[in-house]
């Protein structure tokens, strides 16, 4: 009988521990999925800047090469 006890404590506290660990899963999934949009926004933005900095140091190196040019015809 103490044998049955034992086991039927020890199968209610493993219950417990998985009832815990899957709350604390869900939990984490559910704030994950309920920010990915955000995170899809933010990346995009991110993007956008990527490509406008490329443009601007495209334009920059530009600008010094007319530039250089300009003070070349210049000092002649």
């Amino acid at each position: 009988m103490s044998q049955n006890i034992n086991i039927q404590i020890l199968k209610d506290w493993f219950t417990l521990i998985v009832a815990i660990v899957a709350t604390i899963a869900g939990v984490i999934f559910w704030i994950g999925s309920v920010n990915e949009p955000k995170f899809e926004e933010i990346e995009k933005e991110i993007q956008l800047i990527r490509s406008d900095i490329t443009l601007i140091r495209h334009n920059n190196h530009e600008i010094l090469r007319i530039v250089g040019r300009l003070e070349g015809k210049l000092e002649n």
